[in-house]
């Protein structure tokens, strides 16, 4: 579900322009149904346990660094079984500024998750969590976390991208302390201590002092993925970064209490220009730290984690047992430099085996994750396409590249075949690579089809990473597609630079197919087609450059790349153009016949769906269940897909409100029913908490009843200002059971 009833409260004017966001559609691959189809992919994920439906069981907090993108899983599984169901209902909870990095650490110790991220300005900001009857609630606490060194003036604990520091009580005096990278030379670790306890401040306080720059005395080797113990001692002085080997900058940092029952950190550290993961064990005591003992393969009485580029740990109970198991990921992100990283098989799972003292991982797979989801790669372009003429939609996904350790991504094309209804579409994987594009050896393939040449049949264009366009003809003799080989390579001399993104649509109405390209630039070019219907023709010389005048970055942040992907829809009397964007918003515009090859349209909407689906967004809309609403197929760098749509799809299926229970159906209650001026909602069992409420009429769109009342088991809801009709109530519990109620109000 797309809202939760504390932001439809506080957020009414935010929200009435958001979507809402479909997960029960069933997706197939292998004759298996997808428990996580919808979730978008990942590329670079974060980990943090966080009892995010207050049950007491730590569900997960999961943050995509390549993507900035936050998302929520509950805890479905049982003790010694792993499982995690995507529940995007709760992602509107977390803010919208986080970016880079984000964990969830709890610093006030008051059992609530609170989120430590990375800022612009390479600081820490701090997200307090507090508990609401709906859930979890986010207020920012810290811009940035400062320290302080006897006789220098004060600065913040500078902290980069690529270095994620250690957030924990080191030295186990009941608050939380930092550990970062030195940032003169990278290769020691600073020691922040909180002395908030020492000072008798209330929990809510964090008081830094910088008491060493070479905390555990050790060295990063500069020339390999080694470290050198008994380092930099000066007996108890802090080491000068002149002391220190000069290092890059790039690391990625996770503690663990090694001896069972002991108070004492020892380390997990990850490089950035390595594959393989260290431990560091901590002889010393909580107030020096002393590294002994090294394992650069780590661990390397298992299999040894091994995984391009950049592998960070994170430490969570996955199956329930009680022990803190660890999920490996690649923290180099994909963002920044395409392909540098795995992008498909991004978690490796190691379940902690620890005997009586010691604390052992025994690695898994590299699937238990991201096996329930669809992730092509590195960016995701998905276009809804009916390709074989049955009158379903299908999903065609283009990506930047697939992950090769052997080199250079490799770019390709995947189908999902819809197998469904007319009213309830079920998606099949067909084919990884379809027609075999891979083999061209592009990169960056993001496809567009139309029936450019006139006879009837779709053909396809493809955009690239060089921003060049190729054609495909279709060559089929029957309703379904046929492209068994590159027709025109560099179609037409076309370049926008670079990232490609055609959309194909006869613009002008001249009934010629145009081409509409977004690409890394904010512009959108508009090529228009003066040939003829048999025979197209475009011209390098003949384009308006700046479509519309349309950008699709936010001036806020300055000038970045766009990232413009372009779908063009007759909508009514209006011809309307929306777009992705590099920040994860979707745009909408209002195209002007006269303004076709300059001037400017009108923005009719800077954020579509309502929240950032991940970096790089592209859009694709189709009616896929046939009901007259729009449905909102998105793309983004994380490689996966996200579905939203006008109308509300409980479970899966568009509610009818003629097939919806009675109240006596489930286990809530609702009442009266018929209804003049208030509903009562009431869950049957007297243990269950409600966490959120919402109300629809019979088009799928949420209607404006107060709450009247916080919800526990029972919440009250106010319908004096509705008209007389039938309406459908949505509601789910902290099990994350989902109710569907029909509801008649009179008058």
């Amino acid at each position: 579900m797309r809202k939760i009833a504390l932001l439809i409260c506080l957020l009414p004017l935010l929200l009435s322009a958001q979507k809402s966001q479909i997960e029960g559609i069933n997706v197939l691959r292998g004759g298996r149904s997808l428990q996580n189809p919808w979730v978008g992919g990942y590329n670079n994920p974060l980990f943090s346990p966080l009892d995010i439906n207050q049950d007491g069981l730590m569900d997960l907090f999961v943050y995509d660094k390549a993507g900035w993108k936050a998302q929520a899983f509950i805890n479905t599984g049982s003790t010694g079984a792993l499982s995690y169901t995507y529940a995007p209902r709760y992602d509107y909870m977390f803010p919208r500024e986080l970016r880079d990095w984000a964990v969830i650490r709890d610093y006030n110790r008051d059992g609530v998750g609170d989120i430590f991220a990375l800022t612009s300005n390479s600081d820490i900001m701090v997200f307090k969590g507090y508990r609401t009857t709906y859930g979890l609630g986010y207020t920012k606490i810290y811009d940035r976390l400062n320290y302080t060194i006897p006789g220098f003036q004060p600065d913040h604990i500078w902290t980069f991208m690529d270095n994620l520091p250690i957030m924990q009580d080191i030295d186990h005096d009941g608050d939380l302390d930092v550990l970062a990278s030195d940032i003169a030379g990278g290769s020691t670790l600073n020691f922040y201590q909180n002395q908030a306890v020492e000072g008798g401040m209330n929990a809510d306080s964090m008081v830094f002092v910088r008491v060493s720059n070479c905390w555990g005395h050790f060295i990063e080797n500069s020339n390999d993925c080694g470290v050198t113990l008994a380092s930099c001692k000066t007996d108890g002085l802090i080491v000068q970064p002149s002391q220190q080997g000069a290092r890059h900058q790039g690391g990625a940092l996770y503690g663990i209490h090694y001896r069972t029952n002991s108070p004492v950190v020892s380390l997990l550290l990850a490089d950035i220009y390595c594959n393989t993961l260290k431990f560091l064990e901590n002889r010393g005591d909580t107030s020096e730290a002393e590294m002994t003992y090294a394992d650069s393969i780590f661990p390397r009485y298992d299999r040894s984690v091994n995984l391009p580029l950049f592998p960070a740990p994170f430490g969570l109970d996955a199956d329930n047992d009680g022990r803190e198991d660890l999920f490996i990921s690649p923290f180099a992100s994909n963002a920044y430099q395409p392909g540098q990283s795995e992008d498909v098989k991004v978690v490796q799972y190691y379940h902690n085996i620890a005997n009586d003292s010691l604390e052992k991982y025994h690695f898994v797979d590299d699937s238990t994750f991201m096996r329930e989801i669809v992730d092509v790669g590195t960016e995701s372009h998905p276009v809804f396409l009916d390709y074989d003429g049955d009158g379903l939609m299908d999903i065609v996904i283009g990506n930047y590249g697939r992950f090769q350790s052997s080199g250079a991504s490799k770019s390709s094309l995947t189908l999902y075949h819809n197998i469904g209804t007319d009213t309830m579409p079920v998606y099949q994987e067909a084919s990884s690579d379809w027609y075999g594009l891979s083999a061209y050896n592009v990169n960056g393939i993001f496809p567009a089809f139309g029936d450019m040449n006139g006879d009837g049949k779709t053909d396809m264009v493809v955009g690239d990473y060089t921003g060049k366009i190729h054609f495909f003809k279709n060559t089929s003799t029957t309703d379904t597609f046929k492209f068994p080989s590159l027709t025109q390579q560099n179609w037409f001399n076309i370049s926008v630079t670079q990232n490609a993104a055609p959309f194909i649509y006869d613009v002008n109405g001249d009934s010629l197919p145009d081409l509409v390209i977004g690409s890394r630039s904010s512009n959108i070019q508009y090529y228009w087609n003066f040939g003829t219907r048999t025979n197209p023709l475009f011209s390098r010389d003949s384009v308006n450059t700046f479509f519309g005048g349309a950008r699709v970055y936010d001036y806020h942040l300055g000038l970045l790349p766009g990232f413009a992907a372009p779908c063009i829809r007759q909508e009514g009397s209006q011809l309307v153009m929306y777009s992705g964007s590099q920040l994860g918003r979707v745009f909408k515009f209002l195209i002007n016949q006269d303004s076709l090859r300059s001037g400017t349209f009108q923005v009719l909407d800077s954020d579509l769906i309502g929240i950032s689906v991940g970096l790089r967004s592209t859009i694709s809309i189709a009616d896929i269940n046939h009901d007259g609403r729009k449905d909102y197929l998105t793309g983004n760098i994380r490689g996966g897909m996200m579905l939203f749509s006008d109308a509300y799809w409980g479970n899966g299926a568009q509610v009818s409100v003629d097939e919806v229970p009675g109240a006596a159906a489930t286990a809530l209650q609702v009442y009266p029913n018929p209804a003049r001026d208030r509903i009562v909602c009431r869950l049957a069992v007297a243990e269950d908490r409600l966490t959120y409420v919402e109300l629809y009429d019979v088009l799928g769109h949420r209607v404006n009843a107060d709450i009247a009342q916080g919800m526990a088991q029972e919440a009250t809801i106010s319908v004096a200002g509705l008209s007389a009709g039938a309406y459908v109530l949505h509601a789910a519990d902290i099990q994350g059971h989902t109710y569907d109620q029909k509801v008649i109000i009179i008058k």
